[in-house]
């Protein structure tokens, strides 16, 4: 392996190109690939190449890493500017290529600050402080500019025994687990490559105990089940994003769901339709809402619906699920899609997309802390499309919450991965949560997700369709519910100290002298 990574790095665009191989590959660990190996591999890949390197080259090929990751990953956002958006080809472009740049910017950082400060290549430098310095780039990425929190190597575990961790430490939790895993991985080759076979045999058996305390910790339960399973319905329009908005074609799509939703009222107690179902402000759709809430509310169905709503001051939307039936609730959604919802710096952005005949939003984004949304006496954790890729926005401490629900628009993303990515990525709040997850899509994938993370049913994608099913709501607290990050974060510090302690052993004894006794054995 030593002599591998020497001629890989023997010629810059030779490492250059390696590491944007090795980012492509771990697009494959995730949705709807699911090869989650390849996400240990991969990032073992990318320190094999960081090590013995000065913090600039690490920058690079940490960059070049990202942009192979981003660039197979994240492609569809081209789809979603072009396709959807109508933006010309040449500045769909250039906005794609903008932002896989700054995306592929995070791991470059995490090469740059592993080869900054633990420039000497130790135990601990491979076992914690890579590990540590790669999850706190993904919570960066999370937060910085709205956060991205698309492709966190964690959601690559949803399938594997690593996600028994999920339920204590979250994605972030896994994240780590599995750069740990590489970086033990790289240790042991090392060791076994210095003739150390005891100690290389070591951090193969520390890699087998990670990944069997997550397999046992799968069967481990924070929640029970309380009360009755309940029937639900998740109603799937498949109405195209490029109709969806249009004035001519309202009616249409009013009359799609109306039409999917008449067979279900009194058979169903719960039914869901998508982000936005309704496209016009609930305040001009009074009528076609008063009529369904008559009917949800004699029948005894709760009607979840996806709707605008517009401001009281007339200057803006929020985007919003709007309950009717028995109990008249509104969530309003938290975090807004930059540009897609809302722009950032109006006064530079927005002539810039004037220019180019964009069309932008004017959604405003809800209350930081909202009350959970109720069908008879069950409790839900809402989200609206992006926002499940959240773990701290949609962590609680509410013992109550007997679901969970996301509603989304994924017709943005064209039939590409992203989809199944986003599915993942809501499977990993249900094992979080260890609670059902309700995923209603305009055009898929619509999907019933159960507290495990496994998908129990999910609606055939873009048709119209009515995925009806049972679920069990569940009553409880994860650790990861009561605590948040904060266990992750002290063992995180401590690996950093630990590491960074080691990093300053191993330069003292770098710049001990050399006694006469110590010439003659090396000479031997």
């Amino acid at each position: 392996m030593v002599n591998f990574f020497t001629f890989l790095t023997a010629k810059s665009w030779r490492a250059n190109l390696f590491a944007l191989l090795l980012g492509a590959m771990l697009t494959l660990a995730f949705a709807p690939f699911g090869v989650y190996p390849l996400a240990v591999l991969s990032l073992a890949g990318l320190l094999g190449l960081w090590l013995n390197t000065d913090r600039w080259r690490a920058f690079r090929l940490g960059w070049f890493f990202g942009v192979g990751l981003f660039s197979t990953g994240v492609y569809w956002i081209y789809i979603s500017v072009h396709d959807v958006g109508d933006v010309p080809m040449i500045f769909s472009v250039i906005i794609t290529g903008a932002l896989i740049a700054f995306l592929a910017l995070y791991p470059a950082f995490v090469g740059y600050c592993l080869s900054r400060f633990f420039p000497t290549t130790t135990n601990l430098k491979l076992r914690y402080a890579f590990p540590t310095l790669w999850t706190l780039g993904e919570y960066f990425r999370s937060q910085i500019l709205s956060g991205f929190p698309w492709l966190l190597v964690g959601y690559s575990q949803t399938y594997s025994p690593l996600k028994g961790w999920a339920p204590i430490f979250s994605v972030f939790g896994i994240t780590l687990f599995v750069a740990a895993t590489s970086g033990t991985l790289v240790n042991a080759v090392l060791k076994y490559r210095q003739s150390q076979y005891f100690a290389a045999y070591v951090n193969l058996f520390v890699i087998f105990l990670i990944w069997m305390s997550g397999a046992m910790l799968n069967l481990q339960t924070y929640t029970r089940a309380e009360g009755a399973a309940i029937k639900v319905a998740l109603v799937q329009g498949n109405i195209a994003q490029s109709i969806k908005w249009s004035p001519e074609h309202v009616n249409e799509s009013l009359q799609t769901y109306a039409n999917l939703t008449e067979p279900l009222f009194g058979k169903d107690k719960l039914v869901i339709w998508p982000e936005a179902a309704v496209p016009l402000p609930i305040q001009e759709a009074q009528s076609y809402i008063e009529g369904l809430d008559a009917k949800a509310r004699k029948s005894g169905t709760q009607l979840f619906v996806g709707i605008p709503i517009q401001a009281t001051d007339g200057n803006g939307y929020y985007n919003t699920i709007s309950t009717l039936g028995d109990s008249h609730q509104v969530y309003l959604k938290r975090i807004l899609v930059p540009f897609g919802e809302y722009v950032p710096v109006p006064g530079v952005f927005t002539k810039f997309f004037d220019f180019l005949h964009v069309p932008l939003s004017m959604m405003m984004p809800g209350n930081p802390v909202q009350k959970p949304l109720t069908a008879g006496n069950i409790n839900i954790q809402p989200a609206i499309c992006s926002e499940v890729t959240y773990p701290e926005l949609m962590r609680t401490s509410d013992p109550t919450i007997g679901l969970l629900l996301t509603i989304t628009n994924d017709a943005w993303f064209g039939r590409s991965i992203a989809q199944a990515q986003h599915l993942q990525m809501a499977a990993m709040r249900a094992i979080e949560f260890q609670r059902p997850l309700l995923f209603a899509s305009n055009d898929g994938i619509t999907a019933i997700i159960g507290s495990d993370g496994v998908v129990q049913d999910a609606a055939p994608t873009h048709q119209a369709y009515v995925l009806q099913g049972k679920v069990q709501p569940r009553k409880g607290l994860t650790p990861w519910m009561v605590t948040g990050l904060n266990p992750l974060i002290i063992i995180m510090l401590f690996m950093l100290f630990a590491a960074r302690h080691s990093e300053r052993t191993a330069r003292k004894v770098a710049q001990q002298p050399i006694t006469d006794n110590e010439k003659g054995l090396q000479q031997t």
